[in-house]
């Protein structure tokens, strides 16, 4: 037998089938369905399980093993993830799944039901997919489609930050139409508070328990959520009785206490100049190699400012003020630029033959000489384009319109990655590029294609003269090769340190922590530099809890506590539940109802971000990427929020209007 009815799943079939099986025990409506056993995803990924020396894919029982090499990971699972996508399956579980499917009768809804979803632990919102209003003729997909949501990097990040392993079931259901519905038998942060929150659509409606439907309580009580329930539902188009389609005990939101860093971390920025925090760019601590980096770009004095790593924090300090003649058409604009372009772009492309034997020296000597054209060239032209025509204007090289563009067209992540592959989260070399977990990019377009469905509206053209129009396009434009141009500099240097890696026969992910002198010179010993690398990353993980301040000397006249979040704000009204991002680097996907938080968002987070409800940024500007990515997602965005990132967290509901955050507790 691979299924069983959804009234008799018990918690091996996944927190949601479990959830739903306790609902209609307790006599609430819960749409009748199967639920297809972990056993047949198992057997769908055809039982990988690697030599010892290759580390394995999977466990024979119960599910995907997550002792997987960081670096591996991506092209790991997107092959285990096309096996499920096109492998056979037991012609027992097809005669059994299609059998039970004529007897529910069709169209369905295919869910995920995963053992690290919908628990006390947390609910994985958005990680794992599902399909609704699915023809019988398109079951198959669908159900494939579930199981590939659990072989992302996304997927196998958010179970390893959770320590445990995936095991996923999938729920068959009759598809029921209406409206969906939230409810939260409990205030989300305030699990002792004597209220119910319901939503439909925008409208968040608030009640005393006592007051409130009684077949929530019911549900509550039914799972066993004492701290509050968060349940989804349907209401059918005549407002008849709502059926219940999950269940799960509400992660109540807690803000980890950042306390301020020691005083003696910070004597290293009191020399008498203004030290600013690149939060903008770098808000998470650096590795070891990015911070070399940084270092011999100011020792060569390759930009003018000065730059100054303070327990893994980039600060800088202005140093040289360059002086640059706006571009007076947007011809000569182009030839300037394409002037720079080409001198940047022999810095960094080598032919087969010098790729080959290019030094990891030799990667970084190029590094610093792009960054000297880029810092002192390129990048004052385009701000100079972009102050003197500052135009919210479409940018067809975004990563958005990049990823719009392909689920439009109907294109993969194998016809975007050229443009895109080189791209990563953060800017630091040990974060891998999205060529690295193309998973990432596949995941991406299809929630563009969700976000198209749904009836998105592209950013349209501002109505100002042609001449400007045309000039601050191009500005745009410039500002997203720019961004290509740089990820392509630090692609350069972070294969370059793989490589040398692999030379020196040490685990690639422990390169990045440990001095780029040390990893130019050589000779070696793998068990210490395991041990150096280990140490490099508790002090980052360390000096990630810290509050570091802005601006070295503080400056007390510029706080503003105790005042409500406000920023600068576009877009309609929307309430919806933050999904806090620690770091950009180890953020995971987004469901289409969260509200994304973030200290800063860089052009590569459209890959992560696509498909949110809203944007929070405590940096930014209204022609930054933040702002521009998020129009041209049709989404609200408040950009430049300062201390939203401290004061919101995971799982609360905020609503936004225009430029102003409210907590609704």
């Amino acid at each position: 037998m691979w299924t069983r009815d959804l009234a008799s799943a018990d918690a091996s079939c996944g927190g949601k089938a479990h959830g739903l099986a306790q609902l209609i025990a307790a006599g609430l409506r819960v749409p009748p369905g199967f639920v297809i056993d972990h056993r047949a995803f198992r057997v769908a990924t055809g039982d990988v399980v690697r030599s010892a020396d290759e580390e394995a894919i999977l466990d024979p029982d119960p599910g995907i093993s997550l002792r997987l090499r960081p670096d591996a990971i991506g092209h790991a699972l997107d092959d285990v993830a096309n096996q499920v996508m096109h492998g056979e399956l037991p012609a027992d579980l097809v005669a059994e799944v299609e059998a039970r499917a004529r007897l529910l009768g069709g169209p369905f809804a295919v869910r995920s039901s995963a053992t690290i979803e919908d628990g006390e632990a947390g609910a994985a919102a958005g990680v794992f997919s599902s399909r609704v209003a699915v023809p019988i003729e398109e079951l198959w997909s669908a159900i494939r489609h579930v199981w590939t949501s659990a072989l992302t990097p996304l997927a196998a990040t958010y179970a390893r930050r959770r320590g445990d392993e995936i095991v996923i079931a999938v729920i068959v259901q009759q598809f029921v139409e209406g409206a969906p519905m939230t409810a939260y038998t409990r205030p989300p942060g305030a699990p002792e508070a004597d209220e119910v929150w319901w939503q439909e659509g925008s409208t968040l409606s608030k009640a005393s328990r006592g007051s409130g439907p009684a077949p929530w309580h019911v549900a509550e009580a039914a799972i066993g959520a004492h701290r509050g329930a968060d349940l989804e539902l349907i209401v059918p188009r005549d407002h008849a009785n709502q059926w219940f389609v999950q269940a799960r005990p509400i992660v109540h939101p807690v803000i980890a206490p950042r306390s301020p860093p020691p005083p003696p971390v910070l004597v290293l920025l009191q020399d008498g100049q203004t030290w600013t925090l690149d939060v903008t760019h770098n808000p998470d601590p650096l590795s070891t190699a990015q911070t070399d980096l940084v270092h011999r770009v100011e020792a060569a004095g390759a930009a003018p400012w000065a730059a100054r790593v303070c327990a893994g924090y980039l600060y800088t300090a202005p140093r040289t003020i360059v002086e640059i003649a706006t571009a007076r058409d947007a011809i000569e604009l182009v030839r300037r630029a394409e002037e720079i372009e080409e001198r940047m772009f022999g810095e960094l492309h080598m032919d087969a033959g010098e790729l080959a034997n290019a030094t990891l020296e030799q990667a970084i000597d190029r590094y610093i000489e792009f960054v000297r054209i880029w810092a002192y060239e390129l990048s004052p032209l385009i701000a100079a384009s972009r102050k003197a025509f500052p135009l919210a204007v479409p940018r067809t090289g975004a990563v958005e319109s990049i990823l719009l563009d392909a689920a439009a067209d109907g294109r993969s992540e194998a016809d975007v990655m050229p443009g895109l592959g080189v791209l990563a989260p953060a800017w630091d070399v040990a974060v891998p590029t999205f060529a690295e977990r193309p998973g990432l990019i596949r995941d991406a377009i299809a929630r563009a294609r969700l976000a198209l469905d749904s009836g998105h509206d592209r950013n349209p053209l501002p109505n100002v003269p042609p001449d400007d129009l045309t000039h601050a396009v191009l500005a745009a434009e410039l500002a997203e090769q720019d961004d290509h141009d740089f990820a392509h500099a630090q692609w350069l240097v972070r294969r370059a340190i793989l490589e040398r890696a692999d030379e020196l026969g040490i685990a690639r992910e422990d390169a990045f922590w440990i001095p780029l002198d040390d990893l130019v010179r050589g000779d070696l010993d793998a068990d210490d530099v395991r041990r150096r690398a280990s140490g490099a990353r508790a002090a980052s993980t360390r000096a990630a809890t810290w509050s570091m301040p802005v601006v070295v000397p503080e400056d007390s006249s510029t706080r503003n506590s105790g005042v409500a979040l406000v920023g600068i704000g576009s877009g309609h009204r929307v309430t919806g539940r933050v999904r806090r991002f620690e770091s950009l680097a180890s953020a995971i996907v987004v469901g289409h109802g969260d509200i994304v938080v973030a200290r800063t968002v860089t052009p590569a987070l459209a890959v992560i971000v696509i498909g949110c409800a809203a944007i929070i940024s405590e940096t930014g500007s209204v022609l930054g990427h933040g702002a521009a990515m998020a129009r041209e997602l049709g989404i609200p965005c408040v950009v430049s929020c300062r201390d939203a990132w401290s004061q919101l967290a995971d799982g609360m509901i905020v609503s936004i209007d225009n430029d102003r955050v409210t907590i609704t507790r």
